[in-house]
């Protein structure tokens, strides 16, 4: 009886695979995601006049629908970037 206990367990550890090899977990993604947006509308709470990289954001929206922008003369408090 002990032969065959011990031998139950050795073929169980041959066979064995683990189970990210036999499974999709969702959520685990083997590249990495970068993103990068504007949010409107935040009613006077946005980044303001302060935050350069906001202000070029939204020239650079602007420009990509052949709207021309300087963006120091854009003055928006309801926008943020994230």
């Amino acid at each position: 009886m002990r032969v065959v206990t011990i031998f139950l367990l050795f073929m169980t550890s041959i066979f064995a695979v683990q189970i990210k090899d036999v499974a999709n977990t969702v959520g685990v993604r083997d590249n990495q995601l970068i993103g990068y947006g504007l949010v409107v509308g935040l009613n006077g709470s946005g980044d303001g006049t302060s935050s350069k990289f906001t202000l070029q954001s939204i020239s650079n929206l602007l420009q990509g629908m052949n709207i021309k922008v300087d963006p120091n003369d854009i003055k928006s408090k309801n926008t943020a970037a994230v």
